[in-house]
């Protein structure tokens, strides 16, 4: 009997091991949905439909390491999907405004993960799509059809649209998506005489921000067309957005070896000035006929005058004279008016073997300028930033400029104190920066001094390095504690920091910058609706116009799954809320983009140790 029961028990730990080293069987899904015109009920047959699940830990890695080169640091959470990986590398890139757009990330995604293939289908003459056999986790369905555009990101539309999911065992997921149709635009390019312009380049140009100036950009890299030979134009597939259509003669043959530009660009339908150009509004799916452009020929002048250099010029290194090139920059000082991108803003450059020599930029439109000359100086360091400036303030208006100065010197220090308004101890580790004000904000090598972070000693002192001549303003105090703020900047007793400062070829005097505790807090939610909090709005808190070049005011927030958003460390004062869909990114930092939107804003009064709590209705 003994026996027997002993018998039975080891048959039945048998049964249970075997039971436990069963494979467990894990009933799939089924994912399917259909795919439809933005705004419509119209299905899309023959859009592609891919499954993307988890990415091999190899791909993921390349990704952030492809990311991080670009300076984009991300730390995604465990299972992230590929999308919700891009896009917290997107937001990441524009809190940090970095210059590389949606469209640059897309790129780094595909070279990592390129080689990996996912489940694909072919919505049907319904605009169906399905899956069968999905294994439960975490996917991304994406759709794209050529000509068609997903849901924007960042104020740009990308050419998918997707949605993260959760399928569950044995579970049917429904998964509606919709694309938004591009738009097309025709037209003829006329010549000053009103003839046919054949091979004139056209393009759609588009804005883009940059902490507060305007960039005029191709809306479509690689998209520009060229005029046929009855001057006759198609550009297709435009996506959702505010354009400026415009045309560019083709460089002809003047004299020998001379070639002729007959004028720059001219706007649709005739202006070479973007301030009186048509914008064109394209909302999906138009077909935009007759949108020609008759050129004009600007009137272009010329800046010239000279410079000098007072920065020692190295030995030539075969024994002969040395010489410095002087490299020459252009910066429009209207920052609300779009300028071509900052390579635009390069004015060539002349060698110069002694100290002062003659120079000359041709084909300048009427304006206000900043003219900039650099020098290569070993004493300010090594690298990008290693350079020393001069600058002149030129107005072009109906003629040329001549005997204009410019005087090369070795940068100046700002020197300053940082101190506590109550008399306290300062914070540790807290580091000053200064940002350029004006066209030179446009020059990208100028701007590197706001890089340049001076550390604040134990007595609250401080020395920025290498600063060119221009006006300039505290860009950030970093290291303060949340319940701390900037209460003010002064120089000479008399506040700068709304204004600015100067500096030319002496050291100004120096900075005196107040810390106060009790910063005030805005707390909110963004709604869509009577009752729909909606997440990831892009939520912008800025100062009143009359302290709207005072760039430590400003912040920006996504709204979380809730609705939700907080600012907290704000300097007491007036202030204005808005909550965007979907905006550029840095838009919220330039008064004439947001100047459109005033009669949407939340207008707050933050006081010190006070919260504001917002309700904010979203801006489509």
């Amino acid at each position: 009997m003994k026996r027997t029961a002993i018998s039975f028990l080891l048959f039945f730990a048998f049964i249970v091991l075997a039971a436990a080293q069963a494979p467990v069987r894990v009933e799939p899904g089924v994912v399917q949905g259909t795919v439809a015109r933005a705004g419509t009920s119209e299905l899309l047959p023959n859009v592609v439909v891919s499954l993307e699940g988890a990415v091999s830990p190899e791909a993921m890695q390349s990704l952030l390491s492809g990311a991080a080169s670009a300076g984009i640091v991300v730390s995604p959470p465990p299972g992230a999907s590929l999308s919700e990986t891009t896009q917290l590398m997107i937001a990441t890139a524009a809190a940090r405004g970095l210059p590389i757009q949606a469209q640059g990330i897309q790129n780094i995604v595909t070279r990592a993960v390129g080689t990996q293939t996912w489940p694909i289908v072919t919505t049907d003459a319904d605009g169906k799509y399905e899956f069968r056999d999905v294994r439960p986790g975490r996917y991304t369905i994406r759709a794209v059809r050529e000509g068609f555009f997903g849901k924007p990101v960042n104020g740009a539309y990308p050419p998918t649209v997707w949605s993260d999911i959760v399928v569950a065992e044995k579970e049917t997921k429904q998964v509606p998506l919709a694309l938004v149709q591009g738009a097309t635009i025709e037209g003829r390019v006329n010549d000053v005489s009103g003839s046919a312009l054949p091979n004139a380049t056209v393009q759609v140009y588009s804005v883009a921000y940059q902490t507060g100036f305007a960039l005029l950009q191709p809306a479509i890299a690689g998209a520009a067309k060229t005029t046929d030979s009855r001057g006759e134009f198609q550009l297709f597939w435009i996506p959702p957005g505010d354009y400026y259509l415009g045309a560019t003669p083709p460089v002809r043959a003047g004299g020998p070896g001379t070639p002729f530009q007959p004028g720059g660009r001219t706007f649709y339908p005739s202006e070479t000035n973007l301030n009186t150009a048509t914008p064109i509004a394209i909302r999906g799916g138009e077909e935009l006929r007759r949108m020609d452009i008759s050129i004009r020929n600007a009137t272009a002048f010329k800046i010239a005058g000279t410079v000098t250099n007072t920065i020692p010029i190295p030995a030539d290194p075969n024994g002969g004279p040395g010489s410095a090139t002087v490299f020459f920059h252009l910066a429009n000082r209207d920052l609300e008016t779009p300028n071509d991108a900052p390579i635009a803003n390069n004015a060539g450059n002349i060698s110069l073997a002694l100290a002062s020599g003659p120079f000359e930029i041709p084909n300048v439109l009427p304006g206000s300028y900043e003219v900039l000359a650099r020098v290569a100086d070993s004493s300010v360091g090594t690298g990008l930033g290693a350079f020393s400036w001069g600058r002149a303030i030129v107005e072009v208006t109906d003629h040329d400029v001549n005997n204009v100065a410019i005087t090369v010197t070795p940068s100046a220090v700002v020197k300053g104190t940082v101190k506590m308004a109550d008399g306290t101890a300062l914070p540790p580790n807290l580091r000053v920066s200064l940002t350029p004000m004006g066209g030179s904000s446009r020059v990208a090598l100028y701007t590197l001094l706001t890089t340049r972070a001076a550390a604040v000693g134990t007595d609250g002192n401080f020395a920025v390095q290498s600063v060119p001549p221009g006006r300039f303003r505290l860009n950030a105090v970093s290291g303060l504690p949340q319940d701390f703020y900037v209460g003010d900047v002064r120089q000479n007793a008399t506040s700068v920091f709304n204004e600015g400062f100067d500096v030319d070829n002496r050291n100004p005097g120096p900075l005196e910058i107040i810390v106060s505790r009790g910063a005030g807090v805005v707390d909110g939610v963004v709604t869509d609706g009577p009752s729909k909090q909606y997440s990831g709005a892009v939520v912008a808190l800025v100062p009143d116009p009359r302290r709207f070049e005072n760039r430590t005011l400003f912040a920006t927030a996504t709204s979380d799954a809730s609705g939700r958003f907080v600012f907290r460390g704000i300097s007491p004062g007036e202030y204005r809320l808005y909550a965007w869909e979907t905006t550029p990114p840095n838009a919220y930092q330039n008064a004439n983009f947001v100047r459109k939107f005033d009669d949407k804003a939340k207008v707050v009064v933050i006081g010190e140790r006070t919260t504001a709590r917002v309700e904010l209705s979203l801006i489509h």
